[in-house]
């Protein structure tokens, strides 16, 4: 059965398409026969862009095969989607054989509103609306055809991250070493402990049985990204960032993951080239500051603690 995982964070800005892509890669580069399938559920699309190229991802748009389509599914009036929805990278065959896309429309912001407003039945509606990605992995049998499944959620905790949620064994929360993230990710921790799992708990017993349906989805890790480097400091990152880095190691201990990613140009040169950091070898902007070998024992330790749950 696969692995299932969302990347969440209510902040935009943090690096969460980045790690998302990054992980993906490194999953099916450095392990031989992985299988891994990312799902993108923010309607901004940007991990869908820079997996397929803008081309391919707006006849994919056009063509109505696209994640909104499982969402869109709510009620019945549309049928709930099958493997159309999936579709090839551009990543390197050779490098990356095994990984595969459902990509994200710039529709699935409306699609969410109506979906948040509208009904089907009585109460089971609310169990409906937020397990049509549980639906849809059952349906497809995705659980057979891949080892992980990755979802890239939007900036907030809404029907389409709750559905996430709903089928993800665990989440890792990216955060930038901030004063607002801080505050952000404990919050988010305890609203997917008591609010989002609590409540789908309730539902699950009103509505019909999903088995992609994971009642206690754990933390796997808060993640550091774009740590400010700083060479001449004792800490090797600069004075602000040292500072919330002491505070967020405190706060989270072992559920913190290391290494720590650092801030650079050439990671989001090779994101919107579409090319994981893992190509960039003798960069002077990726390889030869190391992000890369970051990159790669961030995606072992992350592998580990996903292959535990």
């Amino acid at each position: 059965m696969a692995k299932r995982i969302s990347i969440i964070n209510f902040k935009g800005g943090v690096g969460k398409t980045t790690l998302a892509f990054e992980f993906a890669a490194g999953l099916a580069r450095f392990y031989d026969g992985a299988r891994v399938l990312i799902v993108d559920v923010d309607h901004q699309s940007s991990l869908s862009i820079v997996c397929m190229g803008a081309t391919k991802w707006q006849a994919a748009v056009d063509n109505n095969q696209t994640v909104a389509q499982v969402f869109s599914s709510f009620g019945g009036s549309n049928p709930m989607p099958g493997d159309e929805i999936v579709h090839a990278t551009r990543l390197n065959p050779t490098w990356y054989p095994h990984i595969e896309i459902v990509p994200a429309s710039l529709s699935l912001d409306n699609i969410e509103i109506e979906l948040t407003a509208a009904h089907q039945g009585g109460i089971d509606s609310e169990w409906n609306k937020r397990t049509l990605l549980s639906r849809w992995i059952e349906e497809t049998e995705a659980d057979k055809k891949y080892d992980y499944i990755l979802f890239d959620c939007p900036p907030a905790t809404k029907i389409v991250s709750q559905n996430a949620i709903a089928a993800s064994h665990g989440y890792i929360i990216p955060v930038v070493p901030e004063a607002v993230m801080e505050r952000g990710a404990p919050h988010l921790f305890e609203m997917v402990k008591s609010s989002i799992d609590a409540r789908l708990q309730k539902l699950a017993k009103i509505g019909d049985r999903r088995r992609a349906f994971v009642p206690n989805t754990k933390l796997i890790g808060v993640v550091v990204t774009r740590a400010q480097e700083h060479g001449s400091a004792f800490s090797g990152y600069t004075n602000d960032h040292t500072r919330h880095l002491d505070s967020l190691e405190r706060k989270w201990g072992d559920d913190l993951v290391t290494p720590y990613i650092a801030l650079g140009t050439g990671v989001s040169a090779s994101l919107a080239a579409g090319r994981p950091v893992y190509e960039y070898a003798y960069d002077q902007n990726i390889g030869k500051r190391g992000i890369d070998d970051a990159y790669h024992a961030l995606t072992n330790e992350l592998k580990k603690r996903v292959d535990a749950l």
